[in-house]
């Protein structure tokens, strides 16, 4: 009765921040995979580095039938997205019988200037420059992360490639609607900082052009914040 399981692969993002195995999705994907059913990545936010490979899906032996891509598509330039399917999703449209034919095209399909954008950043993206600075982003986020996981205020500390996430101890249960996200972010705007966070979650995505002294400012700033939540608690 399942026709597709579609997944966020290794970082469930606006959820929070909640990451999980590729031991773990390796197995959902198998389990589906035995009884037909399509796999779809949401590879949204987890595409184009941010996990330290190009998609999230490279950490997995099973591969997924359908992937929605688009954000780092254009670097956020231009709107653009895209879908990828495997051979299995596009034999059955292969044939002449008009009733086979994939009737479906959105009005701004392949615009040529968003076009152009995507190829752009995808060569930008390929540069040894940035991937080397992707490697960057990914060890200053660990050791930060080492510095914060025995803090008080910190309930856990999770991060994947590009990708940091801090989760506050509170007093109220961990949810995008605990109240503590209304001192975060005016605070760090104060700092000119812009940091959203997901409730109780305070997560870094630096574009991949950030320096490691704009890193570090946002790091102090957070320790800061922390010995300040920690003193009022």
């Amino acid at each position: 009765e399942v026709g597709a399981f579609i997944y966020e692969p290794l970082v469930q993002a606006a959820a929070g921040m909640r990451m999980y195995s590729s031991e773990i999705l390796d197995r959902l994907m198998l389990e589906a995979k035995k009884k037909d059913v399509v796999c779809i990545a949401d590879e949204v936010f987890t595409g184009f580095g941010r996990t330290g490979k190009m998609f999230a899906s490279d950490y997995l032996t099973q591969e997924p039938d359908i992937v929605a891509i688009s954000k780092g598509l254009t670097g956020g330039t231009m709107a653009l997205g895209v879908t990828s399917c495997s051979e299995r999703i596009l034999a059955p449209f292969r044939s002449s019988e008009i009733e086979r034919t994939f009737f479906h095209g959105h009005s701004y399909t392949a615009n040529p200037i968003a076009c152009a954008a995507g190829n752009a950043s995808f060569e930008l993206l390929l540069q040894e420059d940035c991937q080397r600075q992707i490697g960057v982003i990914e060890r200053k986020h660990k050791m930060f992360r080492e510095k914060l996981v025995d803090r008080a205020t910190v309930e856990e500390v999770r991060q994947i490639g590009t990708i940091l996430a801090i989760e506050l101890k509170t007093t109220e249960k961990s949810s995008y609607f605990n109240k503590i996200r209304k001192e975060i972010l005016p605070y760090f705007l104060s700092k000119n900082i812009l940091l959203r966070p997901l409730g109780n979650v305070i997560y870094i995505v630096p574009p991949y052009v950030i320096t490691t002294s704009e890193l570090d400012q946002i790091y102090n700033c957070i320790e800061q914040f922390l010995l300040e939540t920690g003193a009022r608690t």
